[in-house]
């Protein structure tokens, strides 16, 4: 409700912060999708949970990889032509400088500061205790 009044001050701002979230959204899909893909193409064996697509797997997740990419470049277009301040969509330039600060912040400091997890992670299926039903 509270994200809804920014919308009384300025259509700009709100379509802005709606446009920034869901490129967010789309470039946090990417990403594991692609890392996914390439695995499968280089053939290691990915553990698989409890649903899977079997042989349609790979086709859809390139399939779903170019629908992610092409929602991801023109979701920042402006609303409107001609383009002023008032229809700008700031949603691309903000995605963008959060993104070359996030590079920056990793290339300058974040490498020392990062501890990759140590504790394995069991691929074994937990069975269900009695208790929890």
């Amino acid at each position: 409700m509270l994200l809804n009044l920014i919308n009384l001050g300025s259509t700009t701002a709100f379509f802005a912060i709606l446009s920034l979230n869901t490129l967010a959204l789309y470039i946090s899909y990417i990403i594991p999708m692609v890392f996914l893909v390439m695995t499968k193409l280089r053939g290691d064996h990915i553990p698989y949970g409890p649903f899977r697509l079997g042989r349609f797997g790979l086709p859809i997740n390139v399939f779903a990889i170019i629908y992610a990419i092409f929602i991801a470049i023109f979701l920042p277009f402006p609303p409107f032509v001609p383009v002023t301040a008032v229809t700008m969509n700031y949603g691309g330039p903000v995605m963008g400088f959060v993104i070359l600060f996030a590079l920056a912040d990793w290339f300058t400091s974040g490498k020392k500061r990062f501890q990759v997890p140590v504790n394995p992670v069991s691929m074994e299926p937990v069975e269900p205790s009695e208790s929890s039903s």
